[in-house]
Formats: structure tokens, sequence, C-alpha cells
């Protein structure tokens, strides 16, 4: 496992960083953290290998070489993933007040945008702006291709700004048009030394490391970063120290070189370069590393070897680290030089076989307490699975427990409706007697009548032969028995009307009974088959009294009422179909390749009494962007269409037709939802399977039809 990560982090230092003195000071640094477990140190160290924010990656790839209890304190010191993210930040300007931050960079120095500083306890700093942030939008516009100066008119011309930022950790530094670009961070390096631990990095180590180990490094001992490409050199003279204190020392420092402003100075000792101990170095040596390479990591002993200058005990040769020819070697020398690193690569020969040595035994001490591991934690697996199978088990048998009482109450309750079902048909016969009755009765009436008007034709013949004064009378008698007649047919008719409607009523109350008994039938076989089922209620029925007086809507209406300056939802729709609700007419614009984005649900077939609602809103479709369409609308009418008392399939269908249609626009009218939710109110509607008349019992605005029975059905 070890090997496999070592082999990973090579080939992602490998695309990384081409130069190979990086990589050697990559190493050198996770060597000397192996030692010395001082994550502080190795922060520092990769901070000048990762010198740029396209190489920021690295921190992440290095993330896996560190031992476990270190990593958190990693992670707090080194920027993740998480922490670049992108966020935003809005300012606010009050008056002439400065937001209290400053800006950094521009296409003219070749980077983006960063926060060079920001004031304490300024607006800046309390949205959470922080130096070393990256502008990426400012007010929606990006900041890529602008120049600072056009970043700051930006910024000073609007009282609200909105920026879009993520957090690099580091600011670019040029101090000069000529001057090459480089980064620095914005925070230090806390941290404390730790005692060694972690096996994938010395494998790291073991495979990576091409030298001696590094000199330890004393508390005032310093590490400095040079890039010299493009320049003249390092601008200093080196010279070896004497038998009694060997090294490489610095002999003279040219002003106004990159030696001068890196801070050396004259008897600084360089105890190793690119991780190439010179503690013990000959002259070839010190050439070789620090001639080798455009970047150089150098580890500083301040004034070491100051006495050696102060005594006048000068090295009798000195190496100029600049560009310019220097005299050759003799023989002798090279041959010398070759000798030691001969002796050298012996000696890191058998360092590194015993290192491997080490690590192949802690590899196999590694790999026994992971198998012991992984043993311990199968039998763990085992053991939940045994359980978890058992508690499966007796979840089963609850479930087929309840399903068993569940089949049980359906079955009673399909019983006593089966129950009540036979006791409304014998009502029904009852009712049909009395009719019969009825009608026995009205033909009994009709006689009686035609032996009045008989009696009534005797008295008008005995009148005539009356007298004058007996006319009088008869007059009278006359007028009488005619207001008598009159009121006699009168209660006649009422009588008719009476029997007429309590028959159409009868047939009605038949025809819903012979309804619901074949839905009875029908769920009752479908219980026999599958017995978990649970039937769905009834549908419910408006009665022929209840639907009288209702104004049917036409199919289509002319566009011409549909202009906003006719519009008159009153001559449209009938009182209850508006309800006291609002009705609006909306135009929504059509475009090429988008829906309208909503979701219908209604129509006569269903519970909401012909309505089609909207119950969902799609965000990004038309409705959507138009913003005058919200869940729960009833939708009346489309580009002239009804949309009421339709089915839901029609409804959809026309939605679809008038989207197609020719015309750059979609007109609907409305009616705008209540206050309430609308699965409020679908919740709400109720049937009750009943004996008795149908009556009408309003819920909110919809209508809804209770049969009077113990026995109530919910819909949900």
């Amino acid at each position: 496992m070890e090997k496999q990560i070592a082999r990973q982090f090579r080939q992602k230092v490998q695309a990384l960083l081409e130069d190979e003195s990086e990589r050697d000071t990559l190493y050198t640094s996770l060597r000397e953290y192996h030692e010395s477990m001082s994550l502080s140190e190795l922060i520092t160290d990769l901070r000048k290998v990762v010198n740029s924010p396209d190489r920021m990656e690295l921190f992440e790839d290095v993330r896996p070489l560190i031992p476990l209890k270190h990593q958190v304190e990693y992670d707090k010191i080194v920027p993740n993933r998480l922490a670049r993210k992108a966020r935003i930040v809005k300012l606010v300007k009050n008056g002439p007040d400065s937001l209290g931050f400053s800006l950094r960079g521009g296409i003219e120095h070749g980077v983006g945008i960063y926060v060079a500083h920001v004031v304490p306890s300024s607006p800046a700093e309390i949205s959470g702006l922080r130096v070393g942030d990256e502008v990426l939008r400012i007010n929606g516009y990006s900041v890529n291709e602008s120049t600072h100066e056009e970043i700051v008119l930006l910024t000073q011309s609007t009282n609200y700004i909105e920026m879009k930022i993520r957090h690099i950790g580091m600011l670019p530094i040029k101090r000069t048009r000529t001057d090459q670009l480089r980064w620095e961070y914005v925070h230090p390096v806390p941290g404390s030394p730790e005692s060694p631990n972690g096996t994938v990095l010395g494998e790291v180590i073991n495979n990576m490391s091409n030298g001696a180990p590094s000199p330890k490094m004393g508390k005032e001992d310093r590490r400095v970063f040079v890039n010299l490409e493009g320049t003249p050199g390092l601008g200093c003279s080196i010279c070896g120290g004497p038998a009694y204190k060997p090294g490489v020392f610095v002999k003279n420092v040219k002003p106004g070189s990159i030696a001068e402003e890196i801070g050396l100075k004259l008897g600084d000792q360089f105890l190793d370069v690119n991780g190439i101990n010179l503690t013990h170095a000959d002259y070839g040596e010190a050439i070789s590393a620090l001639k080798g390479s455009k970047q150089l990591t150098i580890t500083v002993r301040p004034q070491e070897g100051e006495e050696l200058f102060k005594d006048n005990i000068i090295p009798k040769k000195s190496i100029h680290l600049d560009n310019e020819p220097q005299p050759q070697d003799s023989e002798e020398k090279r041959a010398e030089r070759e000798e030691l690193e001969r002796l050298r690569q012996i000696a890191v020969d058998r360092e590194k076989k015993r290192q491997k040595k080490e690590t192949e035994e802690r590899i196999h001490q590694s790999a026994l307490a992971k198998l012991k591991q992984r043993q311990d934690e199968l039998q763990r697996l085992r053991e939940a699975e045994e359980k978890k199978k058992q508690e499966e088990e007796q979840q089963s048998k609850l479930q087929k427990r309840k399903s068993e009482e569940d089949d049980e109450e359906i079955s009673r309750q399909l019983e006593q409706e089966l129950l009540n079902l036979s006791l409304t048909q014998q009502k029904l016969d009852d009712e049909k007697k009395q009719e019969e009755s009825r009608k026995h009765q009205e033909s009994r009436t009709q006689a009686q009548r035609r032996e009045s008007e008989r009696k009534e034709k005797q008295t008008r013949q005995e009148l005539d032969r009356l007298s004058e004064h007996d006319k009088k009378r008869r007059k009278e008698l006359e007028l009488q028995q005619k207001l008598e007649e009159q009121n006699r047919l009168q209660q006649e008719k009422e009588e008719r009307m009476r029997i007429h409607r309590l028959q159409q009523e009868a047939k009605e109350s038949e025809r819903e009974i012979q309804r619901e008994q074949q839905w009875l039938s029908q769920e009752a076989e479908k219980d026999l088959r599958k017995p978990n089922l649970i039937p769905s209620p009834p549908k419910t029925y408006m009665s022929p009294s209840a639907a009288q007086g209702v104004r049917r809507t036409p199919s289509r209406i002319g566009q011409d009422k549909l202009s906003p300056e006719k519009f008159d939802p009153a001559s449209l729709f009938t009182k209850p179909q508006i309800a006291g609700r609002e009705i609006r007419m909306i135009k929504i614009k059509k475009e090429k390749d988008t829906d309208l984005g909503v979701t219908v649900e209604g129509g006569i077939d269903s519970v909401l009494g012909g309505k089609v609602i909207v119950t969902e809103v799609w965000e990004g479709g038309l409705a959507h962007r138009h913003g005058g369409l919200y869940k729960g609308d009833q939708i009346m009418n489309c580009n002239g269409r009804t949309m009421l008392d339709i089915k839901l399939a029609r409804a959809q269908e026309i939605l679809r037709e008038e989207m197609k249609a020719a015309g750059d626009s979609l007109t609907l009218v409305i009616a705008v939802a209540p206050p309430k939710a609308y699965e409020d109110e679908v919740k709400k509607l109720t049937h009750t399977l009943a004996m008795g008349d149908i009556q009408e019992e309003p819920i909110s605005e919809h209508p809804t039809w209770v049969l009077k029975d113990d026995i109530q059905v919910t819909i949900i």
C-alpha cells in the first residue's frame, strides 16, 4: 500500500514540477520532516516549491504522506480545496467612508485581481473579505481581462459592490515592470516539532532521496529559496574552510546582487544546497551543487566563519558564483573529486540498502497489523449481519400480522357496506309501493272531480228554475264554488308536482344504488384476488336538483372579450364559478424550445368538481419567468377556450395545442388561489355513504356531496 502511494506521488510531482532542482528540494523537505517531524518546517519548505497558485494542488498530494496525528494540524495550516471554494461578498458604501480594502494586480501585470489589504473592523472585514482572496467577478462582470485602473473605477463608481471571490492565500509581487513575477504567502506558518512517525512518508523518502542526509538545523539557521532565471548569478564568492573548520563559507557579496537581497553576509556558511550536504564537501561538489540548477534551496548558518576572516585565516582558493568564466581545475583535482564522488556514492548505496531493509520490516509489521485488524473487522461485520438478519425476520413477522389484521378489517367494512346497501334497497321498495298508492289516490281524485262536475251541472239547472230572488243567491253560490274549485285545482297541481319530483328523486337514488352496488361487487372481486389491496372510495355524483340552475360556460370565447379593455369576468363566468375569488387575465410570452413549465390536476372526473388547478410551477419555465401564475391557481380559460367541466386529459391537450398554435403569447384567465394551500383544500374533501337523500355540504369554495350514514370514507 505504501509503495503504491509513493509511486502515485512520484507521478504527480513529475507532472507538476518540471525542474529537477525543485523536485530535489521537495524530496529533501520530506526527508527532513521524516527525521524531525516538524510540521511547521515542512510547510515552510513546501511553500518554497508551491510558489504560484497553479501548484496549490501539491498540498493535497502531500497530505496522504502526513501521519494521522498531524493531518488535523496540516489541514488548519494548508489552504484546502474547501477554503478555495468561490463565495459571494456584498459591500454597501455609506457616504464618503471607505470600505476598508485595497486591490492588487491586473491584466497589465499578467495576473488577476487580489485583495492586498483589509482594514481591521472595516465593512470589508465584517463581510468576510480576507487578504489573499482572488476577485473573480464584480457586480456580475468578469475581471480576468481588466486592468487595475478599470477595476478601481468600477468599485468607486457605485455604492453597492457584490464580489465573487475565492481564497488563495498568496499575493503576486512585482516591484518594477522588468522584475520577474513572484508569489508570497500572506500568513506565517505556525506549529511545533513532533516525534518522528509514519511509514508512508518513509517509503516515499527511501524511493526518492538521492543523496546523504542533510545536516541538522540549529535555532539560528535559515533556509532560503533563490530563482536565478534571467539573472547574472547569485552575486557572491565562496571559499572552503581550514582543516579544523571544514565547510563552504561566503567570502564576498556584491552590492545590489541577489545574495545581498536575500541577506547573505561575510562568513555565512552553506550547510546544504538542494538537499546536498556541504558541511564536508570539496570545491567540485560545491560548484556542482550551486551551479547545477537555476533554482536553489540553501540552508545558511549566519556568520559561522566570521572569525576566519577577522583573523586573516583566508582560504587560498575561492569560487565566484556568477556567470563569468572561471579558471579550470587541474587534472589532479578532477581525479580527487571523482574519487570522492565514488566514495560518496558507495556510502549512499549502503544507506539506501539499510533504509530499504528497515522499510521492508516496517511494511511487514504494518501488513500483519492490518491483517489482524481486517480479521477483527470481518468478525464484527458477521455479527452485525446476523443481528440485522434477526431484526429483518422479526420485522417480517410483524408486517405479516399487521397485514392479516388489515384484511380482517377490510372484510368487516365490506360486510357492513353490503348490509347498508340491502337496507337502502328495502327502503326504495317501500317508496315504490308508496308511489303506487299515490297513483291510486290520484285516480280516485279524478273520479271525485267528475262527480262534482255532474252535481254542479244539476245545481245550475235547478237554479235556472228559481225565481229572480234566487238568482242573486245562485250567483253568490257560483262565486263561492268557483273559488273552492280554484283552490282545489291549485292543491291538485301542487300534489302532482310533488309526486313528479319524488319520482325523479327516486329514480336518481335507484341509479346511485345500482352504481354503488356495481362498484362494491367489483371491489369485492378485487379483494378476493388481492387481499392486501385497500379499495378506493366510490366516486360521488351531483344530484339533479343541485345541478339545476347552473349556467354552462361556452366552449370558446371571442378574442374581443379577452382584450384588456372589454375583459369582464362577471359576463364570462357565473357567481358559483367565480366563488368570490379574484379573476385575472395574464399573457405569457412564448419562447422557442421552452415549455410552459406547469403541472395541473383536477378535471370533471376528480374530486375538484371540474376545476383545473395548478399544482406545480417549475423553475425555468415560461410561467415561472412571467411570475403571474402560482401553485393553487385555477385555469378557467386558455386563448378563449374554456377549461371548466372538462377532463384532465382534455385540459392538458388544450394547453399543448395553444402552446404550439400561431401567435407570440398565451392568454390565460385564472382564479387566484385562496390563502390556504391547495393540498389542504383537497384533503378536506370527504365523502360519506348513507341511507337517505343527498345533501350539499360545502368545504371552502369546493362543493362536496355527502350521503348520510355512520361510515365515512375520506379521500386522501
